[in-house]
């Protein structure tokens, strides 16, 4: 970040989709490219997304419930990826399995996920969509190049101006209804389309004059990220994404989401924690 501004990468939708369609080399073992954007590292958002892909080609019965990165240091845009998958552990109902991201064998990203069967419930309950957060219909569109698909918020991108302050939480709602509308994959894009609010949300109580107050510039990148799902959905249908930073400190942000459907139902929650420093 520079001056208070999240710099967006720029992700084209068919070379993101072409990035998940990952290469089986072996048992366990995949070759992928990283997505080409403004960016010279390897986004971790783009590692979730392969992960769900990895572990659900390695355990074909089962849908990934939750995952858990840790991104130790960046990654090569340009280079290949080796994606090395582990089962740790896989029975009827549920499997771990470990996903390793590495290049010239130097690890960059790790993930480790949950996989489970369908199973019916026995308790059922949820968090409800807030009240007053206005529909997609009501909404400007919010120019995120991270997210190549249709992207809404009350305000558009007013609600992340630079020169604006305001609340560290943030209600968004995105769809994407020009990839195949596949579970799987679905699920891939999700967890790669909550990574880019984290770190503007954790930003909006400081406006461009704070931040020069502050030394002008920051480095921001994420440190682990946990994925959670819930329910099905469809990433062809409106989801609203209900940000929050509760808190920043010590040269770290922590953030979390709740998504919902736009009928209120709670399908995914996500939580991170991330860097935000003075540049040095």
């Amino acid at each position: 970040m520079a001056g208070g501004t999240h710099m967006w990468p720029v992700v084209d939708l068919a070379d993101l989709l072409d990035v998940l369609d990952l290469t089986e080399v072996g048992v366990g073992r995949f070759r992928a490219r990283n997505v080409t954007s403004t960016l010279p590292t390897t986004l971790g958002s783009q590692t979730l997304a392969q992960a769900v892909v990895a572990a659900e080609r390695t355990v074909p019965h089962m849908a990934v419930q939750s995952l858990h990165g840790v991104f130790p240091r960046g990654g090569y845009a340009d280079r290949d990826v080796d994606v090395a998958v582990e089962v740790v552990q896989s029975g009827r109902a549920l499997a771990t399995v470990q996903v390793s991201f590495s290049q010239e064998g130097r690890e960059h990203a790790r993930v480790l996920t949950m996989l489970s069967a369908e199973e019916p419930d026995f308790l059922s309950h949820g968090a409800h969509l807030p009240e007053g957060v206005p529909g997609p219909e009501e909404c400007e569109e919010l120019p995120c190049a991270l997210l190549p698909w249709e992207v809404r918020t009350f305000g558009g991108a007013d609600a992340l101006a630079a020169e604006l302050s305001g609340p560290p939480a943030l209600d968004v709602w995105m769809r994407c209804d020009k990839a195949p509308d596949l579970p799987s994959l679905g699920r891939a894009l999700l967890a790669h389309g909550t990574e880019g609010f984290l770190g503007p949300v954790a930003l909006r109580p400081y406006p461009h004059t704070e931040i020069e107050r502050r030394g002008g510039r920051g480095a921001s990148a994420m440190l682990a990220q946990t994925v959670t799902f819930h329910r099905p959905f469809s990433m062809h249908d409106w989801l609203l994404l209900h940000c929050e930073s509760p808190f920043a400190g010590g040269s770290r942000m922590y953030g979390r989401i709740q998504i919902f459907t736009q009928a209120g139902d709670l399908v995914a929650s996500v939580s991170a924690q991330g860097l935000m420093r003075q540049a040095g």
